[in-house]
């Protein structure tokens, strides 16, 4: 009987000692305790964040190449649905974005590629200030297109009709219009300083103050095509918005009359089309 109250004392001695341990067990490991564990939660809940976002990424850049090929297909449904229209219908800036060059994303040290406008068929199409350097327009149709100061420089347009085109202050530096039908086309004010012109048909084109120098016109037609001198008038430099004197600049030792064309000196000389204006 007395050992048993003798272990009966020692537990309840042992449970009091444990006490105030328990009380701090409680109060201040527990919450530590739960502290990490909800840390941990986090820091795993943040990894699969992290690990989302990074398959996303993964997605966004693989799909790189699907999304341009759709834009590039959306752009010629663009211009195809719009043919034979007058107007611009969406071409102008379609054309454009199949021209550029633009950064790729993420990979901003790379461009993609402009895109081929050969055989682009877009008679009457207006476009007027388009912007196309170094535009492959090998055959393309532009027939009476207004081209109103487009840039063309460096742009390949050999063989492309542009009968009656509206080229008035384009830029077609540098370009490559050899073989090209520019028959009738209005040219005045025009850049065409180093172009290639050979054998390009210019028969009747409106050549007032066109700039024409180191350009190559071997075997070009410029047939009754109408040019400019030191002599035009002012008032006819005025008519057509030039600023006096407004003499077309040929490459040294071209002699216009001896290749056919017509000189505006005076509104008498001015085809009666371009008079009743």
């Amino acid at each position: 009987m007395a050992e048993r109250i003798n272990k009966n004392l020692l537990k309840l001695y042992f449970f009091k000692f444990h006490q105030p341990f328990i009380s701090i067990e409680k109060k201040v490991l527990e919450p530590i305790l739960d502290y990490l564990k909800r840390l941990a939660l986090l820091e795993i809940l943040g990894l699969m964040g992290n690990v989302s976002l990074i398959i996303g990424v993964i997605v966004f850049v693989s799909g790189e190449k699907q999304r341009r090929n759709a834009e590039i297909y959306q752009a010629w449904q663009v211009i195809t649905a719009a043919y034979n229209q007058s107007g611009s219908g969406g071409r102008k800036e379609a054309l454009e974005f199949l021209n550029s060059e633009p950064r790729r994303i993420p990979w901003f040290w790379m461009r993609w590629e402009r895109q081929s406008l050969r055989g682009l068929e877009a008679p009457k199409a207006y476009l007027k200030e388009i912007q196309l350097p170094e535009a492959d327009l090998l055959q393309a149709d532009l027939q009476q297109a207004n081209l109103l100061q487009a840039n063309l420089q460096e742009a390949f347009l050999w063989q492309v009709n542009l009968q009656q085109a509206v080229l008035i202050g384009a830029n077609l530096q540098q370009a490559d219009l050899s073989r090209a039908n520019l028959q009738e086309a209005f040219l005045w004010q025009a850049n065409l300083q180093q172009t290639n012109l050979s054998r390009t048909n210019l028969k009747q084109a409106k050549l007032w103050g066109t700039n024409l120098k180191q350009t190559d016109l071997s075997d070009t037609d410029l047939h009754q095509a109408f040019y400019t001198d030191e002599t035009t008038s002012e008032d006819v430099c005025k008519k057509f918005f030039l600023s006096y004197p407004c003499p077309t600049k040929f490459p040294e030792a071209f002699n216009p009359k001896a290749a056919g064309m017509k000189l505006i000196k005076e509104w008498k000389d001015i085809p009666k089309r371009e008079n009743d204006k």
